[in-house]
């Protein structure tokens, strides 16, 4: 019948003014925004799980919010403007009495305290959501309050995923004769790092790529199964002695007691040239020979580019 075209106007109206004074289908009402908050966390925490009590302002409706008089509880006015003789255009705007929210409301600003949960084996820009916590207004259920992790950096471990990361600098005798050395865990827990009998630790891969190890699960917590852990890899840089750091009773003992040493050759000094080492930077290869601009020669003239490659015979 006839009540039955008013609706059909007011899901219409709907469907482009959400959250306006017609009848709202079971769409609900309009959501507030969401606030999001960073939240700096150490690695300790994340590896063993925190409760933090944060406190937050929020707004809140004191009382019944009444409906605006000035857009009839729409949030929107029309307004006619002429432009041009007979012609007229209408525009919409925000409605300014009640900020485009259609209702009234007194407010009040309310402290709340939080209880954030820190969950072992969080991870970085994870999100801690409280629902309905963001400002209230009027007509519309209140936005999140998401709390975003910032995992802080730690001076010992780096992390990826479920998997932690230590970096170590052993001396020449400790690479070829073993090691042993204390690491503090997260959890405060002592652990020793030790090598095995005869294991020998490289300054680098055969590929170039550095040296790792692991110990097996000493690595983070995984998020829902905390008791499944990551593992804990440990890069091995090698230091060297300096030049003429090592006496020659010592050289002369390491010689003996490791496999293939320089065996001497023979020949004669005064035909053949001994040639010593000097420092480089890789960077450099490419760069020797006489320092001549190669825009000095024309590339097209034949030859040209010729004139600085002679040999010289003795």
């Amino acid at each position: 019948g006839g009540g039955g075209g008013g609706r059909g106007h007011d899901d219409l109206f709907n469907m482009f003014f959400p959250g306006g004074s017609g009848r709202r289908g079971s769409a609900g009402p309009r959501r507030g925004e969401d606030v999001n908050h960073p939240l700096k966390v150490s690695l300790e925490d994340l590896y063993n799980g925190k409760t933090v009590k944060l406190a937050i302002n929020r707004q809140v409706i004191v009382g019944e919010s009444s409906m605006c008089q000035a857009c009839d509880g729409q949030g929107i006015v029309m307004e006619l403007r002429q432009i041009a003789l007979g012609m007229v255009q209408q525009l919409q705007r925000k409605c300014t009495e009640c900020g485009g929210q259609g209702h009234i409301c007194e407010t009040k600003k309310e402290r709340k305290v939080l209880e954030v949960l820190i969950e072992k084996g969080m991870k970085h820009n994870q999100k801690i959501t409280f629902r309905g916590m963001a400002d209230e207004k009027p007509n519309m259920e209140p936005g999140s309050i998401n709390f975003l992790v910032q995992e802080k950096e730690h001076d010992l471990f780096k992390r990826k995923g479920a998997d932690l990361l230590i970096t170590k600098t052993l001396s020449l005798n400790e690479a070829i004769c073993g090691f042993e050395w204390l690491v503090t865990h997260l959890d405060g827990r002592e652990i020793v790092i030790k090598s095995k009998p005869g294991e020998v630790i490289k300054p680098e891969t055969l590929g170039g790529h550095p040296y790792v190890k692991i110990v097996s699960q000493e690595g983070m917590p995984s998020l829902g199964n905390p008791f499944v852990k990551g593992n804990l890899y440990v890069l091995f840089r090698v230091e060297f002695p300096e030049d003429g750091e090592l006496s020659a009773e010592s050289v002369s003992a390491i010689k003996k007691a490791l496999p293939n040493p320089s065996m001497d050759l023979e020949y004669d000094e005064e035909e053949v040239e001994v040639c010593h080492l000097d420092a480089a930077d890789v960077k450099n290869f490419g760069k020797g020979g006489a320092a001549t601009s190669v825009d000095a020669y024309d590339s097209d003239e034949e030859g040209a580019g010729n004139q600085n490659v002679q040999c010289q015979q003795s």
